[in-house]
């Protein structure tokens, strides 16, 4: 496909300080054994998108270890490829970026050297399923400059606050556009992913070096609503927006309805790829009780688990009952300890006969290397 990706890691790090405090947004695990990254970049992939800019921000040796080489993707190329592209200074550009304008003029020399016509940006705290083709081809019909990918949601007031919010005409063109405003109500809402022609998105980076633009939402979207043509395509499967604790525990929680399961993970666009390990199956002992749940491989499991998600290597203790959590890799449990609606990040030790009590909308989280 004709088509460059560029996949930013952390725009709304600020939003994720448990789950990102030493690790890029784009290396959060999700679903069992998968990180934020492997969707984004599955779309492209699954787009036929064979050249991938990875642009990333601080905290990205975990997300550089998970992508390797790209072999996973099918991305270890002679030609295209994927390239992780870490923070570095050029000319008047110091120390990280501002905004997603100010991430792409520091890679203005990567995009006006590619080949493509067509550039995808996207970010990767957004995860939903959708064939680029068909918005590159959306993007052709309309003659527009800009193509914004949405979704029709209901959303509360907390919930809008990250998100862009667009309004459209009956031709699909976009005639108002909110950024991260307060409200509430059923809305068009922006998934963080635009289609342009590449010597339009040329265009805009110079104006922006010109002017000084760091923002991409405020400086190009909101501002120039009227004088560019943003049209909008429309997303209608399943959809996760993980920008803070709270998000990351509810659309984890809705992997455990075989639906949503489905229709991420086995959608018609193609699979979800992630780093390939070799662990062993997981190993359930005669007493080990599991209930409506996810569980990766390389997990030993003597106790109960209850609508919960395991990600590789942790191990259950005997009597020991999980509900309602999310233990990720290499997480220990030990014996008689009772937890519910807790998060333990990698590597945490639960110490016997500790009861770990959080709430469904408020859940308890356990950092990286803690013991309990």
């Amino acid at each position: 496909m004709n088509a460059l990706g560029i996949i930013f890691s952390d725009i709304q790090d600020w939003s994720m300080t448990e789950l990102a405090s030493h690790r890029s947004v784009a290396a959060i695990p999700f679903g069992g054994r998968y990180r934020l990254i492997d969707f984004p970049l599955s779309n492209m992939v699954n787009s036929s998108i064979n050249k991938v800019y990875l642009i990333t921000s601080s905290n990205y040796r975990s997300l550089m270890e998970h992508i390797g080489t790209g072999k996973d993707w099918d991305l270890s190329r002679k030609k295209g490829g994927i390239l992780t592209i870490p923070p570095y200074a050029a000319g008047e550009n110091h120390g990280l970026y501002q905004g997603r304008l100010d991430a792409l003029k520091r890679v203005l020399d990567y995009i006006t050297s590619s080949k493509e016509n067509y550039v995808v940006l996207s970010d990767s705290d957004m995860i939903y399923d959708v064939n680029y083709q068909k918005v590159i081809k959306y993007h052709e019909e309309k003659n527009s400059d800009i193509t914004a990918v949405y979704t029709k949601i209901n959303i509360n007031k907390s919930e809008s606050i990250h998100k862009i919010l667009y309004e459209f005409d009956q031709d699909g063109r976009a005639d108002d556009i909110l950024v991260y405003p307060i409200t509430n109500g059923i809305h068009n809402v922006g998934l963080n992913t635009w289609v342009m022609n590449k010597e339009f998105l040329e265009s805009l980076l110079y104006d922006a070096i010109a002017r000084n633009y760091k923002d991409f939402s405020l400086n190009v979207l909101s501002a120039k609503v009227h004088s560019l043509r943003i049209y909008g395509y429309e997303y209608n499967g399943f959809f996760a927006h993980i920008d803070s604790l709270q998000s990351y525990f509810e659309n984890s929680m809705k992997l455990l309805n075989i639906d949503n399961l489905q229709n991420i993970f086995y959608s018609k666009t193609g699979p979800i790829y992630t780093k390939t390990k070799d662990s062993a199956p997981t190993k359930y002992s005669k007493d080990a009780v599991i209930k409506n749940s996810l569980i990766a491989n390389g997990c030993v499991i003597e106790g109960t688990v209850e609508n919960s998600i395991l990600f590789r290597n942790v191990r259950i203790g005997k009597n020991a009952v999980v509900k309602n959590s999310i233990i990720m890799q290499h997480g220990i449990i030990s014996d008689n300890s009772k937890l519910d609606s807790i998060i333990t990040d990698t590597y945490t030790f639960v110490s016997k006969d500790r009861v770990l009590l959080g709430y469904s909308n408020c859940p308890f989280f356990i950092k990286k290397n803690s013991v309990v």
